[in-house]
This record gives structure tokens, sequence and C-alpha cells, in this order.
């Protein structure tokens, strides 16, 4: 219940912050700048060390890859048709392939399933801030114009991306040293990722004029709520995962859109409004569909 009230305090702060004008137009942009750089490495560091791989965590793992590729087709069948320009439409992508696992997932699992299972929430949550660091990095740094599009440019700008370069060095540097001394550090400095992402999405969120941006919204809606985690269900199914993997995996993919993916479109100009409103909508959704989800998988498996 904490997480809940964490989330409307948080959201409800930069909301109301904003249209008091208390705070200056644009104040999101140096918030952002934080989550991206320093929130976001952070809780890299603070659980991508502690995982202990198996091929057990096979499904975990591939959730939020298989997610963002059912994303970029759902982008591609209805990009025409909503009309979206290149930057509109990767930031469709971005929002809509990528789940709000952490935040979110973590005291959802915790209250239906018990906090013992996040040791494989954490896998896939991790691996959705993989995807966000390469692959929707990747597509935003090419939708923005901002430089050039081939290949050496993008690798040069994703090898100087912190949350990219954190991964790397979370998965080789355990192997050497300990990360005990600065866990401390991390683990506040990543307490700071969500109350501030949610705080930066309250100053941006504008409900108002939703007419010309609702079916795209409905679109991904129904994709990240319904959609995706049906296809995580029938992977599962295939594979014959085992009870609680197939459980958590399945409940993950059901969650609303990463926050720090709408910051990650407002960074390169990416249809910040759009961005922002489907982020909103579907965790505010995901309250109500989980439970949903919950009920399904109890009477399925």
């Amino acid at each position: 219940m904490s997480n809940f009230v964490l989330i409307a305090v948080c959201f409800l702060a930069g909301f109301l912050l904003r249209k008091t004008n208390i705070l200056a137009k644009g104040s999101h942009h140096g918030i952002n700048v934080w989550i991206i750089y320093v929130a976001l490495p952070a809780a890299t560091l603070k659980y991508l060390p502690s995982i202990q791989w198996s091929t057990d965590l096979l499904i975990p793992l591939l959730t939020p890859l298989v997610c963002w590729f059912g994303a970029w087709l759902l982008t591609e069948l209805v990009s025409k048709r909503f009309h979206f320009d290149r930057k509109t439409k990767a930031a469709f992508w971005i929002v809509t392939g990528l789940g709000n696992t952490s935040f979110v997932g973590f005291p959802l699992i915790s209250a239906y399933y018990g906090e013992k299972y996040l040791s494989i929430a954490s896998v896939t949550d991790q691996m959705s801030f993989f995807v966000l660091a390469v692959f929707a990095s990747i597509v935003a740094m090419r939708a923005s114009g901002t430089a050039k599009a081939d290949f050496k440019t993008i690798s040069l700008k994703l090898l100087k991306f912190p949350p990219f370069l954190v991964i790397i060095i979370a998965l080789i540097l355990p192997h050497f040293v300990s990360f005990e001394p600065i866990t401390p550090l991390v683990s506040t400095l990543a307490m700071t990722l969500s109350p501030l992402a949610l705080f930066s999405v309250g100053l941006q969120f504008e409900l108002g004029k939703m007419r010309d941006v609702l079916k795209p919204i409905l679109a991904a809606s129904i994709y990240k709520l319904i959609l995706s985690p049906l296809i995580i269900l029938g992977l599962a199914f295939t594979f014959h995962t085992g009870e609680m993997n197939t459980k958590i995996s399945v409940f993950e993919a059901s969650m609303g859109t990463m926050i720090s993916a709408g910051i990650l479109n407002d960074q390169f100009g990416l249809n910040p409004r759009l961005s922002n409103l489907i982020v909103f909508m579907t965790i505010l959704l995901s309250f109500i569909t989980s439970g949903v989800w919950y009920l399904v998988l109890e009477a399925l498996i």
C-alpha cells in the first residue's frame, strides 16, 4: 500500500507544482538528466551483480525482448493508420515496448505472490533496463535527427551512454572485485529513481485535449496490458516453464509502461506529450488489469 501512496504523492506533487507555476516551464529536463545519468545506472549496479543466472530463468529473461519486438510489430501496423511522423513512431515503439517491471511490478508481485519471488522478477527487470539502454536508445538516437544515424556514430554514442556502460560494468567487474563497499551508496541513489521519475511525469502531464491521441493510447494500452502477457503465457506453455517462472513472467509482462522510457523520449524530443500520456494511463489501468491477470493465472496454472 505504501508504494501505491508514493506513486500518487509523487505524481500529484509534480502535477500541482506545474499548475501553480512554482516550478519554471521545462524544469523536468534537469530531473530527467539525474534519472538517466545517475539513478538508472545506480539501480543497475544494485540489482544486476546479485542475479544468479541459470536456464530456469530463460522465460523471465526473454520476456522484455519478446514484448519489445511485439511492440515493434504493433508500431509497424498502426503507424500509417495513426499518421505517425518519424519521431512519434519511435516514441510509440519505445513506450509500448518497455514495462514498469520494478516500481509497479515489484510491489504488486510482493502483494500477490510474496517477496521471495522478486528474485525472478529482478531478472525480467534487469533485461528491461538492458533493452532500454541498448535497443531503445538506438531507436531514439536514430529518430531524433540530432546526429548521423550510421553504425559508427550510434555505437560511439551508445558507448558514452551511462546506463549502457554500467550494464557492461555490472556484468564483468563482479567476477574480479566485490561491489559490497559501494552497495549502500548505489542503493541510496537507486531509491531516487522512481519518485523523481513519477514527479517528472506529473510535471509534464496534461490531461486536456486527449482526443487527438486517444487511439494511440488505446492501442498501446491493449497491447501492453492484454496482448503482451498473452504472448508470454503462450510462450511459457510452449516451453513448459515452471509454475512460478510462468506466473511472474506473465505478471511482469502485464505491467504498465516503464517511466524511464517516457523520460528517454523526452531527452531526445520524441513526442513527450504522447509518451507521458501512455505512461500514465497504462500504469493507472495496470492496477486493475494486474488483478485480473492474477485470477487468470491462478485458474490456469
